[in-house]
């Protein structure tokens, strides 16, 4: 036996982040080989257009294959391969994407003629979370925001059968004065257009997901700082447009925020919590026989409601209390004594409530919820 023994491995084989689903559209889908030449599309082409073809939507786990199907010129190539090569963000992720969707729109006209498209490509997949286009017109970011906006349904809309297919988009600009954008997305300035600092952001950060990171004084790998005055800097904040800081020779991403002005992860924290509880429900319908219109059976469906607010203080999403360590949420589950005649014939439970406090909410942010059941 020897009695020293040094072993040295090399893992160039990152962990995968494959939690989100990542939608790349591309609204001029010619195939640019890095000979500059056009050629058709692969297999996956549906219909020739004038100005290219167009593509049925592909899965893509490796940015190879994107390559070999798009060509190492083309915007789909260059912004997938942001998105994919962000091993030496600061800080690290402990995870890198390794999956995005890319679909061929062809050529679009008006940024109305892009948002019907997506509704288009939703009504036959609609699983799609975040997106990311090739357009950065003011004009197309506009109507791309309120199309964002526009997928969180309304308590209403649910209550009436709506599915909740809500998105977020990310878009970068290199305006300083692109105002009044929806929430629900995420614009990141940029002087250098072919950095493609939208998909770099998204690569560097969401690998995190589902727990809760900020996602300011994070830089993601191959951007260049912007050279901006501090009336530019002003102009950038008011707007809610993030950007590569320089402060004290400190470079990372500033503001972390929506166009809204909410935080990123505040809304992915929101949207995640939406997810895993209506998982959580369906699981209790579709594990038991039969849930009875009793108090037992009231509170079997609200452990559902209990455990993703568990799962949410794990993954740092909700706030824990300093001295117990539980989470900083309230559940109230309605007696079945408090049903009305008409619920009850129509086997609807009375709603469930919940509050709970977000981490990280500085200014004590505060998270609501009511779950609906038909039983």
């Amino acid at each position: 036996m020897k009695d020293v023994v040094v072993s040295v491995r090399v893992d160039d084989k990152p962990e995968v982040m494959n939690e989100l689903e990542i939608l790349l559209v591309s609204t001029d889908d010619r195939k640019d080989s890095s000979t500059g030449t056009e050629e058709s599309a692969s297999t996956d082409t549906e219909e020739s257009v004038s100005t290219g073809t167009k593509r049925a939507a592909k899965t893509y786990t490796d940015l190879s294959d994107i390559k070999n199907d798009w060509g190492e010129n083309s915007k789909v190539y260059k912004m997938a391969s942001a998105l994919f090569n962000q091993g030496n963000a600061q800080p690290a992720p402990e995870k890198l994407i390794r999956k995005v969707t890319v679909a061929g729109f062809g050529k679009v006209d008006t940024p109305d003629d892009l948002v019907k498209k997506l509704k288009e490509y939703a009504e036959k997949n609609n699983d799609w979370y975040i997106f990311l286009t090739d357009r950065t017109e003011d004009e197309y970011i506009m109507k791309l925001s309120e199309f964002a906006q526009s997928s969180e349904p309304a308590e209403a809309g649910l209550a009436s059968g709506e599915e909740d297919h809500r998105k977020i988009y990310f878009a970068k600009t290199s305006k300083k004065n692109i105002a009044d954008i929806k929430g629900r997305s995420v614009i990141v300035y940029t002087e250098k257009e072919d950095e493609h600092i939208e998909a770099a952001y998204l690569g560097a950060v969401a690998p995190w997901y589902p727990k809760h990171v900020t996602w300011k004084f994070k830089m993601p790998q191959g951007l260049t700082v912007p050279t901006l005055t501090a009336s530019e800097i002003s102009t950038l904040d008011k707007n809610h447009i993030n950007y590569v800081s320089d402060e004290y020779k400190n470079n990372y991403i500033k503001n972390g925020v929506c166009a809204d002005g909410e935080w990123i992860d505040s809304l992915l924290g929101n949207d995640w919590i939406a997810k895993d509880m209506r998982n959580e429900l369906y699981k209790v319908f579709m594990e038991n026989a039969v849930i009875p219109y009793t108090d037992d059976g009231f509170n079997l469906i609200g452990m559902a409601v209990f455990r993703t607010l568990n799962r949410a203080v794990q993954y740092g999403i909700i706030a824990s209390d300093s001295d117990s360590g539980t989470g900083v949420y309230r559940v109230s589950i309605p007696a079945r004594s408090t049903a009305t005649e008409e619920q009850i014939r129509n086997r609807i439970m009375p709603d469930i409530t919940w509050e709970a406090q977000l981490e990280g909410a500085v200014h004590g942010i505060r998270t609501k919820g009511v779950l609906k059941v038909n039983l």
